[in-house]
């Protein structure tokens, strides 16, 4: 069957959506579980989830079932046009409408997590954390405890890059001023790492990966609506063939 010029047009727009899809998915699992945040956000969320990183985690499975849908409508998009099938189109137009809505949503949560992470990941909070795995790990240290903070504070140290909540002078306090750097390598808190606190670490890594979440979900839209509308119209000439490419 030979494709009119209309059809070509809503292919290649249908088409871009599915292959942005793809590129969103794995983009998006790369910053989810990439550069050790998959270990940091299990253990994150044992230690109470101050963090709230399972709101995160909503915005995360939005943004890549949205990415599926728009890879599965390129399916229904290409049958519409192969059989020239009305009612797939207009389907086709109803899935875009409805990813368009998700992604508006999804966008929104992330650009208001970013803004609370700052909150979430206050100096209060962390030393509090801090504190509690402090006094459950004491030196000298043999072997960690399994407790949920100590297990945070040491994957966390260990994926980062990081130490204490602003440096190493934060566990040695909360110590009393005991403790060795062999007691601060039992948490992967190393000394070419003794400045770099994990407070820092942790708000620009959360806030960085839910800004591209949002970012990502609005920055699409645009192909989404150009390709909705290509769909609609398509299905009108369908319905009014003086309209259609002689």
């Amino acid at each position: 069957m030979s494709l009119n010029n209309q059809d070509k047009v809503f292919l290649g727009a249908s088409l871009a959506t599915a292959i942005i899809g793809i590129a969103l998915i794995v983009i998006g699992f790369i910053f989810r579980f990439g550069g050790g945040f998959g270990t940091f956000s299990t253990y994150a969320q044992q230690d109470n989830d101050f963090l709230e990183l399972k709101r995160l985690d909503m915005i995360f499975g939005l943004f890549v079932a949205a990415a599926g849908v728009l890879i599965l409508s390129f399916l229904v998009a290409a049958v519409s046009v192969l059989k020239h099938n009305k009612f797939l189109l207009k389907a086709y137009c109803a899935m875009i409408a409805l990813m368009i809505v998700v992604q508006l949503v999804d966008g929104l949560l992330a650009f208001t997590y970013s803004d609370q992470i700052n909150q979430l990941a206050s100096d209060d909070i962390m030393y509090e954390s801090l504190t509690k795995a402090a006094s459950k790990t004491r030196p000298p240290i043999g072997s960690l405890s399994t407790d949920a903070e100590t297990q945070f504070w040491a994957k966390t140290q260990n994926s980062f890059g990081c130490c204490g909540v602003n440096n190493s002078s934060d566990w040695t306090a909360s110590w009393g001023g005991a403790g060795t750097s062999a007691d601060l390598e039992a948490l992967h808190c190393y000394q070419r790492h003794y400045n770099d606190g994990c407070e820092k670490v942790i708000r620009n890594r959360i806030s960085s990966d839910a800004q591209y979440l949002g970012a990502a979900s609005m920055g699409v839209l645009v192909v989404e609506i150009i390709a909705s509308f290509l769909a609609g119209y398509r299905a009108y000439t369908l319905a009014h063939p003086e309209f259609n490419d002689k």
